[in-house]
């Protein structure tokens, strides 16, 4: 019982501090462009050129589509685009409290709204990277409509389960420093265990499941459903609530190596 009295006050602690968390995000997202010409804009400049490398690199060189009768381009921007504003942040939570040793040694400060304010910073440019997307489908014929919004919901699906694993990483990094190396290896090995360039229909049904494990596939097939295929997450009962529930297992088990952890991050930073 009093196990869950301390998460259900860790958590509600958190939500108390909504405008230090509004300004840590302004912030973290000033901060990011910082000391360069162009600003915000290489936010957009970077992600955007990868795709395009990508493009040319399989409609040209490869000479192959996985999407099948969707233009290649569609395809692929519809599906990196969550994978992109995934690895990213997920790898910028990892050493968010590193980043604000300053802030460990106020004893009185909720280090865990840092992760929240870092998600939300991270999804200025995401949206408007989402709005390319957007545009880039309809001119391929894609046209917006009501299934466009479940965007919404995959969005705020992603960002709990980044949460739980930034608590987690960024925790249990200042303890570990392999654990920042362990991460950029899972991001790069998640990329291709994702079906973002390639289609899960190229695997014979039996064996889907086993990419289905990767929560991030529920999430890219998501943002593909509401931009192309029009079909409403709740066509997939059984993903759904296995994602859900690896979620909640994910942020449970990220309340409490954090709340676990904290205590002991002045005596290491």
């Amino acid at each position: 019982m009093k196990f869950l009295l301390d998460i259900k006050k860790f958590v509600g602690n958190i939500f108390q501090k909504k405008s230090a968390i509004y300004e840590l995000a302004k912030r973290e997202f000033q901060a990011q462009n910082r000391n360069t010409y162009l600003g915000i804009i290489w936010g957009y400049i970077q992600p955007l050129t990868y795709i395009v490398l990508l493009a040319l690199v399989f409609t040209i060189g490869l000479r192959t589509n996985p999407g099948g009768k969707v233009p290649f381009v569609v395809y692929l921007i519809s599906g990196i685009i969550a994978w992109q504003f995934f690895s990213g942040t997920f790898s910028s939570l990892t050493g968010v409290v590193k980043s604000h040793s300053f802030l460990v040694r106020k004893g009185d400060f909720s280090l865990g709204i840092l992760h929240i304010a870092k998600i939300l910073s991270a999804l200025i440019p995401h949206l408007a990277l989402l709005t390319v997307t957007i545009i880039v489908c309809w001119f391929h014929g894609f046209l917006p409509g009501v299934y466009t919004l479940q965007l919404i919901y995959y969005l705020a699906a992603m960002s709990f389960l980044l949460l739980g694993l930034g608590w987690i990483t960024s925790s249990t990094s200042i303890f570990v420093q392999d654990v920042s190396n362990v991460v950029t290896i899972l991001t790069q090995f998640g990329f291709w265990f994702t079906p973002i360039i390639w289609n899960i229909t190229r695997i014979p049904g039996k064996y889907q499941w086993i990419v289905k494990l990767n929560p991030m596939c529920y999430i890219v097939n998501g943002y593909r459903d509401s931009l192309i295929y029009k079909v409403p997450f709740w066509s997939k009962p059984y993903e759904t609530l296995y994602f859900w529930i690896f979620t909640a297992s994910v942020l449970l088990v990220g309340v409490v190596v954090f709340r676990k952890l904290k205590p002991h991050f002045g005596e290491v930073i």
